[in-house]
């Protein structure tokens, strides 16, 4: 019978985490595949339910949505038990996690005890006839862009960075299947797993990068002091946030948080412009699901113009005098 089951990818939210939108990238990527391979997307989600919530996984494309309620807390072994009887339950072709701390650590015990293949930190995915999914990531200190195909195992898995898939609603043919169950209480091994690990108190970052729609980025043509602060100033006026290309960030400059592109974060804005930026293609990288890209830079080669939307040769002080 299980020839004519019809093919699933399974999309594993982080546990105990409200529908976010780094899982809705991720969703509607994924139903992006399965509608040009006619598969099903399911999901398997243990966060706070509501109908507006129900409504956002809909709006994406969920076929299925398996939920877990739960009074207690969920470890990760117990998240990784309930994740893999799910999985042997659907059989799925693709499980895709988010490349957070929860996600890469589920991901690789998943990977383990079905022996599949893991792509971490994927920032783009494909279906290729003949050869099966196509991951893409970086690689090689970030110097480069892999493309990695699944081999010799009937499942593959992958964690997805934040930003690099755009949201969008799909226009539904079927209603959205949901199923759900109670999760059980964690056994006394886990919990006492869990009484053993000390509380380390942490600075976090407030940065949230994603969660602006206007972005100005500082480039190494635009790192002086006089042009950083004046980018701020101009940033506080039009509500924009700013980020940096990794040679900003290894100087000193900014902070690890604010770095865009391979070895940072992928940021979708309505509007993004760079400031001194050259444009390598690590760093364009995480830029490419901007709607509008502004580039700014006195270097008429500057490979940051063959992906911008408008183009500045100029230098980008003077353009900021004028700004301010």
């Amino acid at each position: 019978m299980d020839d004519f089951r019809i093919k699933e990818i399974f999309v594993v939210c982080d546990r105990s985490t409200e529908m976010n939108n780094h899982m809705m990238e991720i969703i509607c990527k994924a139903k992006t595949i399965a509608l040009e391979r006619e598969y099903l997307v399911s999901v398997f989600y243990t966060g706070k339910i509501s109908p507006d919530i129900l409504k956002g996984f809909s709006q994406c494309g969920v076929d299925i949505l398996i939920c877990g309620t739960s009074s207690s807390y969920i470890g990760m072994w117990q998240y990784s038990d309930l994740v893999t009887r799910w999985i042997k339950k659907r059989k799925p072709e693709l499980v895709l996690f988010q490349s957070s701390e929860c996600g890469k650590d589920i991901a690789a015990i998943i990977s383990t005890r079905f022996e599949s293949g893991l792509t971490a930190d994927c920032i783009d995915i494909s279906y290729e006839e003949g050869e099966g999914f196509r991951f893409v990531r970086a690689a090689i200190c970030d110097s480069v862009i892999a493309q990695i195909h699944g081999m010799n195992c009937n499942m593959n898995i992958g964690t997805v960075k934040e930003g690099v898939f755009e949201i969008c609603k799909v226009d539904r043919k079927s209603e959205m299947q949901l199923i759900t169950f109670q999760v059980e209480e964690g056994s006394l091994d886990e919990k006492e797993i869990c009484l053993d690990v000390s509380k380390v108190e942490q600075m976090k970052s407030e940065i949230n990068i994603n969660g602006y729609s206007t972005v100005f980025c500082i480039g190494r043509g635009a790192s002086s002091l006089e042009c950083v602060e004046r980018i701020f100033a101009l940033a506080r006026k039009y509500d924009a946030c700013v980020v940096g290309t990794r040679p900003v960030i290894e100087e000193g400059i900014l902070e690890k948080e604010r770095q865009v592109g391979q070895s940072g974060r992928s940021i979708a804005p309505q509007l993004y412009i760079g400031f001194g930026v050259f444009g390598a293609s690590q760093h364009v990288v995480g830029i490419r699901n901007a709607k509008k890209i502004i580039a700014i830079n006195k270097d008429p080669k500057a490979p940051i113009f063959d992906y911008a939307d408008y183009s500045m040769v100029a230098d980008a002080k003077d353009i900021l005098d004028a700004l301010l």
